[in-house]
């Protein structure tokens, strides 16, 4: 499993069983090296076995939906790089796809209305600015002036990592069109405020969404509620005509689904006062009379996650999405969700009468996206694990049998040996029992003495787990042990272990992981003295805090990393108003910024360090990296800076190929550089390169890597 084996890699996204339950569609990626991009495109298979086919051909096709009856699929297509996707409807009987509409600011998130006569879906289109055709649009910005005028920023939250600068003169608005194309597309909603994830009400009559319609929200907690807007409306409905609050719990509703006898599922998370920094998932239920703003938390009883829990990857596809299956089963009486327990993600049944949960897929494996038909008797579900990155199966609700449908990666695992993966649970400093995993070099011998490299995750409330690591297996072929522990923080283990940091991040955390490091030391198949240490984001952060703690490191890698909290605070592409991180704001004197800053504390360092960052990364933005840099730079010790231009925080998991394959070879070549002691020049300065002798391969330093010493 070498690092450019990433570009032979398929992913399935956002899997969508048939109303009958029969075949499912689902959204394959791809790399496309030539373009250096992932190509997207819809293909089918039997919920019975057999070989998928295509149904589209792409490049960028998804979002796929079907029709109540199954004899049509809604999805949507974008002509090209930088182009808006438009609505399009495909016959299952044969014949060509038909694009339903031709709006400025494209189309998205569609949802067939229960006769099967039409579509709902959002838009960023505004009619008063944008009443012309894509074409005219298109030549009206072609007119624009060749230098970008001045951004007026108004609101602290104006722009998002990975998606750019908000437009706030086009928010989301609902769109309804017929599905045989007999009109043009009529809009739904208006205003200021963004609506995502329509639904229809059972009857027809009715539009159901979600959205955050507070003027200032970043003086508060997250908050997003469910709204209804009638379907048949003449005029765009506003805050102050035609919508209606439906439910509101004390935090935002991630997700919904109506109930045939009309009650309602949530699933999201209750936030309180003071705010914690990690809420953990719950599944609500919301019962007529409306609007309910009392939501009942079904899942109270059961101390982990609910919904989407977070479990890191760095394979998950990087196009394509998709969510969690949630539905009513046994007429009410059921509740079919995902909880998160230990670093897995499970398909259960809750008994809404008392929250009761039964885990119906093992704990092995992770949920990654899946669907569920209308009775909730099979569903579709992609399901990761450490050996496989996502397999496509059904699941028979009755019969309770889970069936393999699709592994597109099936012929390049078949040829890579991957190193086995174990996990462990190791007693912390005051004996809390911390979960972690460790890949093991491919002809692992417990003979020999192998270096090591600490994985972090970032978040801090995300966890490690049963997902599929391409770097991980990636660092065991070339001779590594990779440790990946769940320090406290993480997810999956309880409300109180994922926000037993608050306030004190980075601390015992760091201490969990020196246990796990010595814990495997012990083993004795690990060479103490030659021990590397690398994470992402909230990894980074912890990263640059180890070295200032502890020399025990040779080398350390940190990417898109925190290293200095006050100006983190200042620059971020979220809002920290809430003091859910520090008791405070840096301008009112607390001392704890500095405290907690990494770069505070460089005089410390030893380690050589590595920065990997983004030039355009927002969420941790690369002036944290450049601290770091320079700090050690001003002291003359060891250090080097790569910087990645046009991407964001998200380099590692959705970035351009080529550039996720680069990241891992640096990551490699700097191990390679100070714990094997291999001849690297891809760290030297430039200037002093001319002349320089032969590099030695690095694929050759593969053997020197398992010697004892």
């Amino acid at each position: 499993m070498l690092e450019t084996d990433l570009l032979r890699l398929t992913w399935i996204a956002d899997p969508q069983i048939s109303p009958d339950g029969r075949r499912i569609v689902y959204t394959r990626v791809v790399v496309d090296k030539a373009l250096d991009t992932y190509q997207t495109s819809l293909w089918i298979v039997a919920t019975t076995g057999g070989a998928p086919r295509a149904l589209t051909f792409g490049p960028r096709d998804g979002q796929a939906r079907w029709s109540p009856s199954g004899d049509r699929i809604a999805f949507v297509r974008s002509p090209g790089e930088g182009k808006d996707p438009q609505l399009h409807v495909l016959p299952m009987g044969g014949g060509e796809a038909a694009r339903l509409t031709d709006l400025p600011k494209g189309a998205a998130s569609p949802a067939w209305s229960p006769d099967g006569a039409r579509l709902v879906f959002t838009s960023g289109t505004n009619p008063a600015l944008d009443g012309m055709t894509v074409a005219e649009f298109e030549e009206k910005e072609k007119a624009k002036p060749k230098k970008e005028p001045a951004r007026i920023v108004t609101r602290p939250f104006f722009r998002l990592d990975n998606q750019g600068f908000y437009d706030f003169a086009h928010p989301d608005h609902l769109w309804i069109v017929d599905a045989g194309g007999a009109s043009a597309p009529r809009q739904l909603t208006a205003g200021a405020y963004s609506e995502n994830a329509p639904a229809w009400s059972r009857d027809g009559k009715r539009v159901l969404f979600l959205s955050d319609r507070r003027p200032e929200p970043w003086h508060g907690p997250d908050d997003q509620d469910l709204y209804s807007v009638v379907a048949e409306g003449t005029v765009p409905a506003t805050d102050d005509d035609g919508i209606q609050l439906l439910a509101d719990a004390a935090g935002p509703i991630h997700g919904f689904h109506e109930g045939a006898h009309g009650a309602i599922l949530g699933t999201g998370v209750l936030v309180v006062d003071p705010p914690r920094s990690y809420d953990q998932g719950e599944l609500f239920l919301f019962e007529a009379p409306w609007p309910t703003r009392v939501a009942r938390v079904v899942t109270a009883p059961y101390d982990f996650e609910v919904g989407d829990s977070s479990i890191g990857s760095d394979q998950h596809p990087p196009r394509g999405g998709g969510s969690m299956p949630l539905a009513f089963g046994d007429g009410g009486a059921y509740a079919f969700t995902t909880v998160g327990r230990h670093g897995a993600q499970m398909l259960a049944r809750v008994r809404v009468e008392d929250g009761a949960v039964e885990e119906l897929t093992d704990a092995k494996h992770e949920v990654i996206a899946g669907s569920a038909t209308p009775d909730a008797a099979k569903f579709a579900l992609v399901l990761g694990s450490p050996e496989r990155p996502a397999v496509l199966h059904v699941y028979d609700a009755k019969t309770r049998a889970l069936t393999p449908l699709v592994d597109p990666n099936e012929a390049l695992f078949a040829e890579s040996k991957l190193g086995a993966v174990e996990e462990i649970w190791v007693p912390s400093f005051d004996g809390t029992k911390i979960q972690a995993w460790i890949v093991k070099p491919p002809g692992f011998d417990p003979k020999q003495k192998y270096p090591m490299i600490l994985e972090i995750h970032g978040g801090p409330h995300t966890a490690y787990g049963m997902g599929f690591y391409h770097e991980f297996h990636s660092l065991a072929e070339a001779g590594y042990v990779v440790l990946y522990p769940n320090p406290r923080g993480s997810t999956t283990y309880g409300q109180k272990f994922g926000n037993v940091i608050q306030f004190e991040y980075p601390g015992d955390d760091f201490r969990d992981l020196m246990a796990c490091v010595d814990h495997v030391i012990a083993l004795g198949y690990v060479d103490s003295g030659r021990l590397g240490i690398t994470g992402g984001s909230g990894g980074g952060l912890l990263t640059n805090w180890a070295i200032t703690q502890t020399h025990r490191f040779k080398a350390a890698i940190t990417q898109r990393c925190v290293s200095e909290w006050e100006s983190f605070w200042y620059s971020c592409d979220f809002t920290q108003f809430n003091n859910t991180w520090f008791k405070n704001a840096p301008f009112e004197g607390d001392s704890d910024y500095r405290r907690r800053s990494p770069v505070a504390l460089a005089s410390k360092i030893q380690t050589p360090l590595l920065v990997l960052h983004s030039e355009q990364d927002w969420r941790t933005p690369i002036a944290q990296g450049e601290a770091m840099y320079r700090a050690l730079i001003a002291q003359k010790k060891p250090a080097v800076m790569a910087r990645f231009p046009g991407e964001g925080h998200e380099l590692s998991r959705s970035g351009a190929p080529s550039r996720r394959v680069q990241n891992q070879q640096l990551i490699r070549r700097w191990f390679d550089k100070w714990l094997l002691g291999a001849r690297v020049t891809d760290f030297d300065d430039p200037a002093l390169q001319l002349g320089a002798a032969a590099a030695i391969p690095v694929a050759s330093a593969r053997g020197a890597s398992s010697q004892t010493g």
